[in-house]
């Protein structure tokens, strides 16, 4: 990205302005509680831009998602979201908020038993891994800097870790809210400059694949539906969940949802667009870096910086919120009960470092925002979504061995089948057996396996 001296600054600029509140926190004494969920006073407006911005950090696989695909890419990652939100608002949000508890994995302690309670902190840990986010990160700096790509990873996990290693969730809320404002306007700013730029819809038809502007692109509808089962992500994510335990009361965190579907359907409009345009004026541009070569040849000196800002907004925000949810995980759900006179605070922290090295193996096996996130949503969703919606909605008491057999098997299934697929690539992308995704494997051992000891438990 070409940057001159007055775009550097915008970015130093906003380093220290985020840096300084979320360092904000470092002098301040806070108990468990404070560190780990905000003391639970959550507020409707941070709660809504916590989680607007925690939940949009792919922004380069959108990116590139929409490069290859176009319209399609709004549709398996962004209507059918919606659909789930709206399901997460009504159904789920006050029961998470008035159960009182920390984590995912607490529901299953408290409802089945300790030993599924493992498994399932084992799959929200993989689940919230900042891995794709972090990578983008890295790509960022590789460019921004002119480093190592190596070097640039590095320094982005320096970067993650550094204000939420003293400042913990408020820190984490805090600057999310700072980066709010200028995710929007980074990207209100290059929609309109492309407009002005390019023209408006005719200039997208005439340079476009006909398929990049229908619902269904070159997709198929087992990949199309598949992407959409992964939106149920949302139902297991540990950092919706934090949020709604965070929230001041039920009812803010189910109006913090309805407003955040509105902001991201705002924010989906605007990166779709600038999608668009960017396949259409640079047929061979890298994907992954789209919205970076549109902006170079579309925004002036000064709107640059302001643009690298919202990207990096967007990014950062995330990357801070899964790793604090990551590191909440291992202090609460594995080091609490074998660590009992040590502070939460420290657990995090060790968490914090844990979580990072994991990042670095799933980035270097993977090497793909995609591929991370759909590996990622396939084996986590496929083997959390079932047996948590079971628990949050029936009364009945299953067995601790029974689940934590089920939830196995289902993890095991899922993920043989995509080792498989990623040993058969063709183009960049994995060729399963029988042209069965993998998370249809997973949901179908999952569903039986519930089944069975629902009826189970109802002879019993």
């Amino acid at each position: 990205m070409d940057l001159s001296t007055l775009d550097t600054g915008i970015v130093a600029a906003y380093f220290l302005v985020l840096f300084g509140i979320g360092l904000a926190f470092s002098r301040k004494k806070m108990d468990d509680e404070s560190y780990l969920l905000a003391s639970r006073r959550l507020t409707l407006p941070l709660f809504v831009m916590s989680l607007v911005t925690t939940w949009y950090g792919a922004i380069l696989g959108v990116g590139e998602f929409v490069f290859y695909n176009g319209v399609v890419a709004w549709v398996v990652n962004g209507l059918v979201w919606y659909v789930v939100y709206l399901l997460f608002a009504f159904l789920i949000a006050k029961k998470v908020h008035a159960s009182k508890l920390t984590t995912v994995a607490d529901q299953f302690k408290e409802k089945v038993g300790p030993k599924s309670a493992k498994l399932a902190a084992l799959m929200s840990f993989i689940m919230s891994s900042p891995a794709p986010y972090v990578l983008s990160l890295g790509l960022i700096f590789r460019d921004f800097f002119g480093i190592s790509f190596n070097a640039a990873l590095l320094f982005a996990l320096c970067v993650s870790a550094l204000y939420i290693w003293v400042g913990g969730f408020k820190a984490v809320i805090r600057t999310d809210a700072f980066q709010f404002i200028f995710m929007f306007l980074g990207f209100a700013v290059l929609t309109v400059m492309s407009v002005l730029h390019y023209g408006g819809w005719e200039f997208l038809q005439a340079h476009l694949p006909a398929t990049h502007l229908t619902f269904q692109g070159e997709l198929s509808w087992q990949t199309i539906v598949v992407w959409g089962f992964i939106a149920f992500w949302t139902f297991v994510d540990p950092s919706f969940y934090q949020r709604c335990y965070a929230a001041k009361s039920g009812e803010v965190a189910k109006k913090g949802v309805f407003i955040s579907i509105v902001c991201w359907l705002i924010f989906d409009m605007m990166t779709l667009a600038t999608g668009l345009y960017a396949r259409a004026a640079f047929p061979d541009a890298d994907p992954q870096m789209a919205y970076f070569t549109l902006s170079n040849a579309v925004l002036p000196v000064g709107m640059r910086g302001l643009f690298l800002v919202g990207i990096l907004s967007i990014i950062m925000s995330t990357v801070d919120a899964f790793l604090f949810a990551s590191s909440s995980v291992v202090s609460v759900d594995f080091l609490k009960a074998r660590f009992k006179l040590t502070e939460l605070k420290t657990l995090t922290r060790a968490g914090i470092v844990l979580t990072l090295l994991t990042c670095l193996v799933f980035i270097y096996f993977f090497e793909s925002v995609i591929g991370i996130i759909y590996a990622l949503g396939t084996v986590g969703v496929a083997t959390m979504l079932v047996p948590i919606l079971t628990i949050l909605f029936s009364k009945k008491r299953f067995s601790d061995r029974s689940m934590l057999v089920v939830m196995c098997c289902t993890a095991l299934a899922s993920s043989l089948w995509l080792a498989e697929g990623w040993m058969n690539v063709e183009f960049g992308w994995p060729v399963y057996r029988m042209g069965i995704e993998p998370m249809y494997i997973g949901i179908a051992v999952s569903l039986l396996g519930v089944a069975t000891l629902w009826c189970t438990k109802k002879r019993a």
